[in-house]
């Protein structure tokens, strides 16, 4: 081995890929991770699985760690369709604002929202034309904020107000 101007490497030659990133492991060592995922992590379950012993006691504790570190996933939230967002807007929980395209739960997001959610109980509570109209203004705030179009923000609003309890004159 030559050595080179770093007396930590051994070799000028720098590495591509690091080993941590599973680019050295081996594709059956992939498939005993894949299959302990799925819940076959003893050695009876890996042989009914296919595996055969040699390979269970070569590859067991690195496809162990890989089946962990892949468990792991990142999951980005959907934005809400347009069903969701109509639901979410009629059941007024506070805690559960809808998200269509275009928002983030932010906390001006739900400082709106629950403005929403408190001329929503109020209005259950007092059916008032004025209340009625305040909250559709406060659904109608809410959802400009996101990327919707006009005439669906239009038609949400109004099946929200379908829902709304009959007013008092």
């Amino acid at each position: 081995m030559t050595p080179s101007v770093n007396p930590a490497r051994f070799s000028a030659q720098t590495r591509p890929v690091h080993p941590e990133e599973g680019a050295d492991v081996h594709p059956r060592c992939r498939e005993m991770a894949e299959t302990m995922r799925e819940g076959h992590g003893t050695f009876k379950g890996l042989i009914a699985a296919g595996f055969s012993a040699q390979e269970i006691n070569l590859h067991r504790q690195r496809a162990h760690d890989l089946a962990l570190d892949l468990s792991v996933r990142q999951v980005a939230s959907r934005a809400d369709s347009f069903e969701d967002v109509v639901r979410k807007a009629c059941e007024a929980i506070a805690s559960r604002p809808p998200l269509p395209r275009g928002l983030e739960e932010t906390q001006d997001t739900l400082v709106r929202w629950s403005l929403y959610c408190q001329a929503r109980a109020a209005l259950t509570i007092y059916p008032w034309s004025s209340l009625r109209e305040q909250c559709l203004a406060l659904l109608r705030c809410y959802l400009d904020r996101s990327e919707m179009f006009a005439s669906v923000k239009n038609a949400a609003v109004a099946r929200v107000a379908e829902s709304f309890p009959k007013v008092m004159q």
